[in-house]
Order: structure tokens, then sequence, then C-alpha cells
């Protein structure tokens, strides 16, 4: 898998780098782990503290869009990820109720 760094931007109101990037690669579509792992090496990045948003993989093609955030520290991370799924119950939950 070869992994090209598109953009690398400091958002410093939440703390974190945002990453956009590139992977191609000749096999199957690469795992959010593979991803990580690539792209920790590449910008010596913490394991930890760095969170794969999504793959996008391109129709018919061997070529993914990758969006992975890096937070300065476990408790910025903990705390912004724990809002982000909040959000995912509380909409499946509305959902759910209007569907019945």
């Amino acid at each position: 898998m070869e992994l090209k760094v598109n953009s690398d931007n400091e958002n410093k109101l939440l703390g974190r780098r945002e990453v956009s990037a590139t992977a191609t690669y000749t096999d199957k579509t690469p795992t959010k782990d593979e991803v990580k792992e690539q792209l920790c090496k590449k910008l010596n990045l913490d394991p930890a503290l760095v969170e794969i948003r999504e793959i996008k993989q391109q129709y018919g093609l061997r070529v993914s869009d990758i969006t992975a955030y890096s937070y300065t520290d476990a408790q910025t991370m903990a705390k912004l990820v724990k809002k982000r799924g909040e959000k995912g119950k509380k909409a499946a939950a509305k959902s759910t109720a209007t569907a019945t």
C-alpha cells in the first residue's frame, strides 16, 4: 500500500491535526488498522491518539480517500469522540421512535 498525504491542517480550536490522504494498493481495501499504522510511520504520530474517520473506496479503482484526526492528548480525544458517539445514538433513537 502506498500512502500519499494530500493535506495536513492543524485545528487548534479542537486540539487536533486533520489529515487527508490517498491510498493506492494492489490487493483489497486496507483496514483502518493498516492505514493507521502507515500514517503513523509516515507522519511520526502516536497511534493511541490517531482516529481514522473514514476510508472512501473509489468505485472500480484500487484507490481510497482517507480522513484521519490526530489529537494532542488522550483527554481531548476522549471528549470529542464521546460527543460524536452520543450524537449518533440520539439520532438512531429518534429515527426508531418515529418509525413506530
